[in-house]
């Protein structure tokens, strides 16, 4: 019951504070917002394929990239519409991550790790030294897509189109998982001879949670782009790959809201972090470590844990309050008694 509250209002109550966002903030917090909104759909993307389905793809930076290069060449290089290349990034990317759905028919665990990890390191490979199309380390520019000659220039005018986007996704996920492909991705984490033996296509369903987590991966690459305005693929490396997973586990597995959870406090800390950079890499480890021993079940399992939920703790802290001040009068009336 206090799980199932928390989810019924976490969603609304964060939508509504996030439509008057960009009326009280100015253009860096706004701009760390927008990647805030970015990494929610790449954490929900990730969370169906590694939380649902139990795959442990490492590839999801890599499809990252290749919808944000994909759009940004796109609309640089072929001067198509914004409109057109943002789908056209979900879907090369799409058809790409399907391909990942073929070593994981074979393969688990580590060694579905360590092939996708390879591949990842590939497409960044590619990147760099495929220089006649992608410009290498020169990088990509991207400008504001407009909407009927209305320009979305600046991180205020994008946040809205970058929040409808990430709503809409939210909304389809949540779908999927509540539906009967959401019980099979379970199913099939869970133990895939038993999920075979209950008429669940093992092959069909893997190779449908790649596809679906590599165009999540691509959407929010071609609005990571967008957001940005200019692209290079050091932003698609290990690096990227340490947030992503961090968003996952420490938000929480099978949770869509812990990925919202994640999103917000892995794409904050790096900024309130810039300082340290050196260390950045060691904090996430700590704080995954800690998680993944700790609290396995991340940020949304607090509210599924007795006494953890915000009115229960400040209820308890009333209480404690209150006894406080009942102790101290009881020690001044014993005092003037003596």
């Amino acid at each position: 019951m206090r799980a199932a509250t928390v989810h019924k209002w976490f969603a609304p109550v964060l939508l509504l504070v996030l439509l008057v966002t960009p009326l009280l903030t100015d253009r860096y917090i706004q701009y760390v917002l927008n990647l805030v909104i970015i990494y929610v759909i790449i954490g929900i993307g990730l969370n169906l394929l590694l939380g649902y389905a139990g795959q442990f793809a490492f590839a999801h930076a890599a499809l990252m990239g290749i919808g944000a290069y994909t759009a940004a060449l796109l609309v640089y290089r072929l001067h198509v519409s914004f409109w057109i290349a943002l789908p056209a990034a979900g879907i090369v990317a799409t058809i790409i991550g399907s391909l990942g759905a073929l070593p994981a028919l074979r393969m688990k665990r580590v060694y579905l790790a360590l092939v996708t990890l390879a591949f990842a390191e590939l497409i960044q490979w590619v990147m760099i030294h495929w220089k006649w199309l992608t410009y290498g380390t020169d990088g990509v520019k991207l400008k504001a897509p407009e909407f009927f000659g209305f320009s979305m220039h600046g991180d205020h005018r994008t946040f809205y189109l970058l929040l409808l986007i990430a709503v809409l996704l939210y909304v389809f996920a949540k779908r999927i998982v509540e539906s009967r492909i959401g019980r099979a991705l379970v199913a099939i984490r869970e133990n895939e001879i038993v999920a075979q033996c209950n008429g669940i296509s093992v092959a069909r369903t893997k190779g449908l949670v790649f596809a679906l987590s590599a165009f999540y991966a691509g959407i929010g690459g071609a609005l990571f782009a967008v957001t940005l305005g200019f692209i290079v693929p050091e932003s698609f490396g290990m690096f990227q790959l340490v947030i992503h997973f961090s968003i996952v586990v420490i938000g929480g597995l099978i949770s869509m809201y812990g990925s919202v959870l994640g999103a917000l406090l892995l794409t904050t800390l790096p900024e309130l972090l810039r300082g340290f950079q050196s260390l950045q890499e060691i904090i996430f480890g700590v704080l995954l470590m800690v998680f993944i021993l700790v609290m396995p079940a991340g940020l949304a399992g607090l509210g599924k844990r007795k006494g953890w939920l915000p009115q229960e703790i400040l209820s308890r802290n009333w209480r404690a309050l209150r006894d406080r001040q009942a102790a101290a009068a009881r020690d001044a009336a014993s005092r003037e008694n003596r």
